[in-house]
Formats: structure tokens, sequence, C-alpha cells
């Protein structure tokens, strides 16, 4: 009997976790700086879990761009994110169509499929998220 609630004990303590990160929906914290080219910026992007705040270790996902203000009008063909050297970091390079209010679509396809939503506001120097979008 002792035997069977140390197993049990055993196997909550090591597979709990393991179950809420499975279960965890991802976050994403965006910087973008301008390049010399006009309209064209690169932004790091950090994945991790909405609740633990864990970097996500070898994501697979892809960005695209649309402007809320104007549907269908003006969408950015998503580009795949690049990974850093530091865990749960990553790169990409947004050419964008015109400078204004943009919303960023990240698309997770590893770990697991998930869809983050950042709104940003794109100006010839500088890039500010507007607000939580989700």
């Amino acid at each position: 009997m002792k035997f069977k609630s140390t197993l049990s004990i055993f196997l909550t303590v090591l597979l709990v976790p393991l179950l809420t990160f499975a279960d965890e929906r991802s976050d994403a914290e965006v910087s973008c700086e301008a390049t010399d080219q006009k309209l064209v910026y690169e932004c790091m992007i950090s994945i991790v879990g909405k609740k633990s705040r864990d970097p996500v270790i070898d994501a697979e996902f892809t960005v695209g761009a649309e402007m809320p203000s104007m549907p269908g009008a003006h969408n950015v063909r998503p580009v795949a994110a690049v990974p850093l050297d530091v865990a749960g970091k990553y790169r990409i390079q947004i050419d964008l169509e015109m400078m204004g209010e943009w919303v960023l679509l990240i698309d997770l396809t590893e770990p697991k499929r998930d869809r983050i939503v950042k709104k940003l506001h794109f100006s010839e120097k500088s890039v500010t998220e507007i607000e939580k979008a989700q």
C-alpha cells in the first residue's frame, strides 16, 4: 500500500507540470525597430507560456500583418521566424505597405498550434504596442 501511494505521489509530481505546459496557451513579447530600408522592420519576438512565462523552446511559427483600419486591403504575406541562440527568442523581418496601426498575426505550428495577436503602431522612427489584442 505504501508503494502505491509513493508511486502515485511521484507520478503526480512528475506529470502535472508536463500536462500543465502542454495545455498552456502561448504569448509573445514583440519589439520592432525600423531598418535602413523604408517600411522594413526588424522584430525580435519572445514566445513564452501565457501563465508560466517560461520560454517556449523550438517553436515554429510565421508572422503576417493586417491593417485593421482597412480590412482586406493591406495584408502582408507571412514570414517564417528564425530562432536565435537564446531560448524562446526569434527574429523576423517584415516589409509593410505603409506606416500606421498593424495587427501582427503570430501563427505557431510547433510545439502546438496557437495564434497570438499583437496590435502595434509602426512609424518612421519607432514601433509601439497599442494594446493587448486577445
